[in-house]
């Protein structure tokens, strides 16, 4: 009997808990504002495992992955957007995201002025690091450089 009276004891206690809080998180995660430019800036905090924002400034390590896998790239963009098989790819913008090893998002220009989408598979630990075709992506959907969607 006094297990059970325990037991509705704290379900009213809790039950009273929430219903002061109505429900809402105990803290809302921060949001950083930049004061220093004469407009602020708001910067929101990034979701864990999420894709970083597009840069246009394609560091060392995102150029060389994107050269060494460059025939598959060029093989893939062949079949995927028919492009011709002089073209050389290029990539305009990366984002990075920490999945099962590194995954690189790169916008590649195509001749026909839209970009494609290619993704590639980075797992540095690994001692073979041959580059593989089922590492490499590339969406058929074509984009604008500044398109919402992507």
């Amino acid at each position: 009997m006094q297990i059970k009276t325990l037991f509705a004891l704290f379900c009213t206690i809790a039950l009273l808990l929430i219903g002061a809080n109505d429900g809402a998180p105990a803290d809302p995660k921060p949001v950083k504002v930049i004061q220093d430019s004469p407009k602020p800036t708001i910067i929101k905090p990034q979701l864990s495992g999420s894709r970083t924002a597009w840069k246009t400034k394609i560091g060392a390590e995102s150029k060389k992955l994107f050269n060494e896998n460059k025939p598959i790239i060029s093989k893939k963009l062949q079949t995927v957007h028919k492009v011709p098989t002089k073209f050389v790819p290029k990539p305009s913008k990366v984002a990075t995201q920490v999945v099962n090893g590194f995954l690189y998002h790169y916008l590649v220009k195509l001749p026909t002025n839209k970009y494609a989408y290619v993704t590639v598979l980075d797992r540095p630990w690994r001692k073979n690091k041959a580059t593989n075709e089922e590492h490499v992506n590339v969406r058929p959907q074509l984009y604008a450089l500044n398109d919402k969607n992507i």
